[in-house]
This record gives structure tokens, C-alpha cells and sequence, in this order.
């Protein structure tokens, strides 16, 4: 038996989607890149920025959250990953498709020099030899808990916590007519407390 023929039953045994050949010097660069780019610290400097935006130019967190997260997580991700990107700008509005359109290159642009030095960071061995230097270190979880807490506490997240507490999945059963818009009283009346709790302390 051949050691890819070997891999590559081992693979849809332990039940992977799909199977890429690499070799682990390719892995380790990409997923490297991949966890400190797209996948989590890139969207989250995304994220943050646009957030940060937003409110200064007085949208309220819940909207901010909203139109920078939540749509995002929730709406527009399950459809492209089932479908593609360029079936989500077919099917979108009008007014999406055209922004989306005009805008994506200046994203891709911007971006770009920060991904060539972040792929070099990687190629030339620095992010592993900090990720080592760093997790061997005797506080490690203690300064990780205090980054953590940073991200947390930050009003982006702490509206995040307010906005999945009110999705319908985490709502109570089916209920009367009477008491659904009892709650949907309720539930403005959360997120009106909620911003304005949030712009007191911003403010």
C-alpha cells in the first residue's frame, strides 16, 4: 500500500470533507497564515475597524453589530459557503451587488501588502518561534486571559453577547399572541437599554 493511498484512506475514515495534497512544510506556512489572516485575526481587525466606524459616526452598538457581525455570521456565510461568492453577489440587492463590486478590489489592495508581510513572517520562521517562546512561558495563561478579557470587554463583543441572547433559536417556545408581543415589547425595550447603556460608558 502506497503512503498516499494510506493517507488518503485514513483521511475519509477519520471523516474529512474533502482531501488536498500538501507536503507539511506548505501546511504549516498556510495554516499559519490562515489562522492570523482571514480566519481569525484579520476578520477581527476587520471587524473591529468597521465597528469603530460605525459608532463614531453615531450608529447605535446594536446596528453597528449588526451590520458589521451578525449579518455577516449568521446570513451571509452559510450561503456562500454553500454556494459560492459569486452566486451570494448574484442573488443579493442591487445596491449590495454594486458596492460589493466596486469595493472588494480596494479591500484586496489595502490588504494585500499586510498578507506579503504576514506569509514572510511565517516563511521565515518568526510566527512559530513566537507561538513557542510564547506558550512556554510560566504565565502564559494569565497574560492570554488578560488579551481575552481585552476582546471580551471590548463594547464590539459585549453587545455581540446581547445581540445572540436575542436570536429567535435562543427565544422561548411558540406562545400565545398576547405574550409574543409582550416579549417583542420586551426585547426593544432590551436593546434600547442595552445601547444606551453601552453609549454611557463610551460617552
Amino acid at each position: 500500500m502506497s503512503v498516499v493511498f494510506f493517507v488518503a484512506a485514513l483521511g475519509i475514515a477519520v471523516g474529512s470533507g474533502y482531501l488536498f495534497e500538501t507536503n507539511f512544510k506548505k501546511e504549516v506556512y498556510s495554516d499559519l497564515t490562515g489562522e492570523r489572516g482571514t480566519l481569525m485575526g484579520a476578520i477581527q481587525g476587520i471587524f473591529a475597524a468597521q465597528y469603530e466606524v460605525l459608532r463614531a459616526k453615531g450608529h447605535s452598538p446594536s446596528e453597528a453589530f449588526n451590520e458589521t457581525v451578525e449579518e455577516l455570521t449568521q446570513s451571509l456565510m452559510p450561503l456562500v459557503a454553500e454556494n459560492g461568492m459569486d452566486w451570494m453577489y448574484a442573488n443579493c440587492s442591487t445596491t449590495a451587488q454594486r458596492g460589493a463590486l466596486d469595493w472588494w478590489k480596494k479591500f484586496r489592495d489595502a490588504t494585500l501588502p499586510v498578507f506579503t508581510e504576514l506569509y514572510e513572517s511565517v516563511a521565515a520562521g518568526n510566527e512559530a518561534a513566537k507561538s513557542i517562546e510564547s506558550n512556554s512561558k510560566a504565565d502564559y495563561r494569565e497574560k492570554l486571559d488578560e488579551e481575552l478579557k481585552e476582546l471580551r470587554e471590548s463594547e464590539l463583543w459585549q453587545t455581540g453577547k446581547t445581540v445572540r441572547s436575542l436570536r429567535p433559536e435562543n427565544a422561548e417556545p411558540r406562545e400565545p399572541l398576547s405574550k409574543q408581543i409582550r416579549n417583542k415589547t420586551d426585547y426593544v425595550a432590551k436593546v434600547t437599554a442595552i445601547n444606551s447603556k453601552i453609549s454611557e460608558q463610551v460617552s
